[in-house]
């Protein structure tokens, strides 16, 4: 049976944590310190035009301080701003070769993490799905974690030991894939968060449009031009402004849950991630002089 202990209780670490234990895998929780006597809880997977499908979470063991005790895994379900934390180095004492697993899609977390694991013990998962802390409204019957998985979507898995991930993933009954794609998760974040940082900026405020969302696709454009640079790869497309502005109009209405009140109450949780994520890309490209007049000018805009 595969031992995976995954640090953070919050919604993503939930899901992966219900659906890795649906696969047959052992499942711990290293909590924060007070949070010891968390015995999980409901989860429900959300589907559009029908009622939702309720799981329970039941770690087999909650802890506030990893064990010297053997782990197949280590879910890391924090956020970029977590990963920069002195406690990764008692992690790794703790876990040994366990296979490190990381959500993370900063620019800089690989490194990171590169300064305390092996390179080649750690695999990067970009979730292919949305989470949050219900209910948001009347989406699901009671408090839990909500989460979606849109239609024919797959987690990209990316490192040596993607295999064993993509494995776990699919026995819970996720679609998984490997990548070998370098910076492909790092990509996705390029492509998203500046248009994130704009709607915070607009106080979340639906659609996005006008010179504000053109400005967030410039900022989205140099944000993917400093990312390919980092990973040698010739420049790649950024998703344009004027496909976005449309979509965001229409996907409130095809989603199972209020799309606004997520996206508000997530990034506002994760907003220093956003904050990290541009000031890396922006002095990456300051580094390589690649334009980032877009992406500085979003960043002076958002709040303190």
């Amino acid at each position: 049976m595969v031992k995976v202990l995954v640090i953070g209780a919050g919604a993503l670490g939930q899901v992966f944590g219900v659906r890795l234990a649906a696969g047959g895998a052992k499942v711990g929780y290293l909590v924060r310190p007070g949070r010891e006597s968390w015995g999980g809880g409901s989860l429900y997977r959300l589907r559009r035009g029908r009622a939702p499908v309720h799981e329970r979470l039941e770690p087999y063991e909650v802890m506030s301080e990893a064990r010297d005790e053997h782990w197949d895994m280590v879910w890391l379900c924090v956020d970029s701003t977590a990963l920069r934390g002195t406690w990764t180095a008692a992690l790794r004492a703790a876990t040994g070769a366990a296979t490190v697993v990381t959500i993370g899609q900063d620019p800089g977390d690989l490194s990171t993490l590169a300064e305390v694991w092996p390179r080649e013990q750690i695999v990067q998962v970009i979730p292919a799905l949305l989470a949050y802390q219900a209910p948001l409204g009347g989406e699901v019957p009671g408090p839990g974690v909500a989460y979606w998985v849109p239609p024919g979507s797959a987690m990209g898995v990316a490192g040596e030991r993607a295999p064993q991930v993509v494995a776990a993933l699919r026995a819970g009954g996720l679609r998984a894939r490997p990548v070998t794609r370098a910076g492909a998760a790092e990509l996705t974040a390029a492509r998203m968060i500046p248009y994130i940082a704009a709607l915070e900026i607009s106080g979340w405020r639906l659609p996005l449009k006008g010179a504000r969302l053109r400005a967030a696709g410039a900022a989205a454009r140099e944000a993917v031009a400093v990312v390919s640079a980092q990973h040698g790869r010739r420049a790649l497309a950024s998703v344009p402004s004027w496909a976005v502005g449309p979509a965001l109009r229409v996907l409130p209405w095809l989603l199972p849950f209020d799309l606004r009140r997520y996206l508000e109450a997530h990034f506002t949780k994760v907003r220093a991630q956003t904050r990290l994520m541009l000031a890396g890309w922006i002095a990456e490209g300051e580094a390589r002089t690649l334009p980032v007049g877009a992406l500085s000018a979003l960043r002076r805009a958002l709040p303190a």
